[in-house]
């Protein structure tokens, strides 16, 4: 019956002249799905109007008359015998221009355009096509991303984003002293939208429909941008065509304000690892994930297969990327009227908003933040959970160039409180956690595991010209709500959110995604001393590094917290459980809900009480608290929620019927 009501579609079309067609109608299409094919396959340009011809290209570029003139079926032979040229090009990074010594997977780009007698032109139809491969034993269940532009947008000289150039040579000669390759400057270090280029997007998700869309290019990132394999941003633009992505990117992924999915994106990312690049590659991420429900904004991600105009680009991490439009689609905040703050500067908004952020930490740090009257007034400009939630998950990761070397952190608020719905549109600052790849002991075998990085944070006394956030920081913790809440926050990261077991099983969820392709990745780009090795030895060594960190890290953490918090008694353990784990579950210091099917340890200090919250399952009843051992507290052993003070260890059970 579809096959009906087509051929009736394009004879009626066909009664049309061209030029009443125009380029936003899907006047073209192909007879083959983009994806995996065993054998050579015919493919057939179908068009729905007559009197036209029909152009395509097999490079990736926009079709036009100089090119080929389609006239009868294409044939897409093996792709496993195709050679690669992008993959080629020199002058992509000043630390090494590293070719590998071996083909990799590649696929068919057709794109297709038809153009009418008057010049008008249909839209352009792409896709594509592995042929000879199967997709599961090659990349499993990952999807693939297809990007498809001119390689001059890439690769030329003087105005190529991926390369040196000419940017890099007008950069050198002003050089009088040595510099490191991270701080070389060429074409890939420009920003802006001057350095936006078109790129048609197509994505190919395992068993589900996946979209195309025309969308913008850059290159993303600070040190990163050196590597040969860079970091891709994707924008979405009404210049291009949508102004969003409407798709479910990362399925099952909840909004911030846990409404609902989110489905639609204005600008994702292709991340290559930062820092981690050519190292564990998963940091960023795995803390991301493991640090998801703390009092602040994190990305989605996961990893992703690319490919730019049929040729291999290695294994990246698809990263859900924070803007105006993100706390929009969080949120459903209008986008113009949020401010973000970025390093101390404005990254969404007017110039003149940076005058909201110097006013809150003016405000701050002039004032005697140990007031109780004026502690409140700062409360109502800053976001304090999000605050000290952030500063506890960046002193636990020992991230050594985030917030306290003044360098990867954001902050969001809207503009004008009130004129949004949601609970978080109301003038106060929230953090916002991006880049944490130089962390976890990166450049240390992930053996600075038991370092005290709390001490030099707090007892800092260095003298800051600027608007530095330590300043920040320094005035709040003379507040003992604030010093009390910080030092809540930085056991509960360690009791709940990187509990051994959990960081533990998450590192093992992330290996076994990415181990099968990140060697091929390293094959690839380099670098050299990875890639003429053994890559999976070296990844599978990093990637254990990052767990001799995290390991080491919750055994040693409550002392470096005594230590560094100035506490004067030793860590407490508090034994958690529940007496039927399928009738309730338990929060404490209104943190993520345990399922205690296993007792779980904790350690706090006496000198603050913990919160506990009974939640019971449907039908099920909680009758109370039972406690083992002495010098414990409770202020309502019967109440759903109770504060608890102990002098020594001791355990907890919550009752339910």
């Amino acid at each position: 019956m579809k096959n009906i009501l087509r051929c009736l579609l394009i004879a009626l079309l066909m009664c049309l002249p061209f030029s009443a067609v125009t380029a936003e109608e899907d006047v073209l299409s192909f007879s083959l799905e983009s994806g995996f094919y065993e054998h050579p396959m015919p493919l057939s340009i179908l068009c729905d109007v007559r009197g036209v011809s029909i152009y395509y290209t097999t490079d990736g570029t926009v079709p036009d008359e100089d090119d080929y003139l389609y006239e009868d079926t294409i044939t897409l032979l093996y792709t496993t015998n195709t050679r690669e040229r992008l993959a080629r090009v020199r002058g992509t990074s000043i630390s090494e221009d590293w070719q590998a010594d071996m083909d990799f997977p590649s696929a068919h780009v057709i794109r297709a355009v038809a153009i009418g007698p008057d010049g008008a032109r249909s839209n352009v139809v792409s896709g594509t096509f592995f042929i000879g491969y199967d997709r599961e034993s090659l990349y499993g269940k990952l999807p693939i991303m297809s990007l498809m532009l001119d390689e001059d947008a890439l690769f030329d000289y003087e105005t190529g984003i991926y390369v040196l150039g000419k940017a890099y040579d007008e950069w050198k000669v002003q050089q009088t002293g040595p510099y490191e390759s991270w701080q070389t400057q060429g074409n890939y270090s420009q920003r802006g939208r001057d350095w936006e280029r078109a790129v048609t997007v197509e994505y190919l998700p395992y068993e589900s429909e996946g979209f195309t869309q025309d969308m913008g290019v850059r290159i993303k990132g600070a040190a990163s941008r050196a590597n040969t394999q860079k970091s891709l941003r994707l924008i979405a633009r009404e210049d291009y065509g949508e102004k969003q992505v409407k798709y479910q990117l990362f399925p099952d992924h909840m909004r911030q304000d846990g409404t609902g999915l989110v489905n639609r994106y204005k600008s994702f990312t292709l991340r290559n690892g930062g820092n981690d690049c050519d190292f564990g590659k998963i940091r960023d991420p795995y803390i991301q994930r493991l640090a998801t429900g703390m009092n602040f904004t994190t990305a989605a991600t996961m990893p992703c297969i690319a490919f730019i105009n049929g040729e291999y680009w290695g294994l990246y991490t698809l990263h859900e990327e924070y803007s105006d439009n993100y706390i929009e689609n969080h949120y459903e905040i209008d986008n113009n009227n949020v401010v973000t703050v970025k390093n101390s500067a404005v990254e969404d908004g007017e110039e003149e908003d940076i005058d909201l952020y110097k006013g809150m930490f003016d405000f701050i740090t002039e004032n005697d933040m140990s007031d109780p009257a004026l502690y409140a007034q700062a409360g109502e400009m800053l976001d304090m959970a999000s605050f000290i939630d952030y500063l506890a998950l960046n002193l636990y990761i020992y991230n050594e160039d985030g917030i306290f070397a003044n360098n990867n952190w954001q902050m969001w608020r809207v503009r004008v409180p009130g004129e949004d719905d949601a609970a978080e549109a109301d003038g106060k600052w929230r953090m916002m956690v991006f880049d944490t790849d130089y962390s976890s002991g990166i450049y240390n075998d992930g053996k600075n595991f038991a370092t005290d990085n709390l001490s030099p944070v707090f007892t800092d006394d260095t003298e800051y010209d600027y608007r530095h956030p330590l300043l920040l920081i320094r005035s709040l913790m003379a507040n003992e709500v604030f010093r009390r809440q910080l030092v809540m926050a930085l056991c509960d990261v360690r009791n709940f959110y990187f509990e051994q077991s959990r960081a533990g099983a998450l590192l093992d969820e992330m290996t076994a995604q990415y181990l099968p392709y990140v060697p091929d990745t390293f094959r690839r780009f380099g670098p050299a001393w990875v890639a003429q090795w053994n890559p999976e030895n070296h990844f599978t060594n990093e990637l254990k590094q990052i767990g001799t960190f995290f390991d080491g890290r919750y055994k040693r953490f409550p002392w470096i917290i005594k230590k560094g918090m100035g506490l004067t008694t030793e860590p407490r353990t508090v034994t958690l459980s529940v007496s039927d784990s399928a009738k309730g579950s338990v929060q404490v210091n209104g943190r993520m809900a345990l399922d205690l099917a296993n007792p779980l340890e904790c350690k706090y200090f006496k000198e603050y009480p913990i919160t506990l919250t009974a939640i019971p399952e449907d039908g099920a009843t909680f009758v109370g608290w039972e406690v083992t051992g002495e010098g414990c507290t409770l202020s309502d052993p019967t109440a759903l929620t109770a504060e608890v003070s102990f002098e020594s260890s001791f355990g907890i059970k919550a009752i339910f019927e």
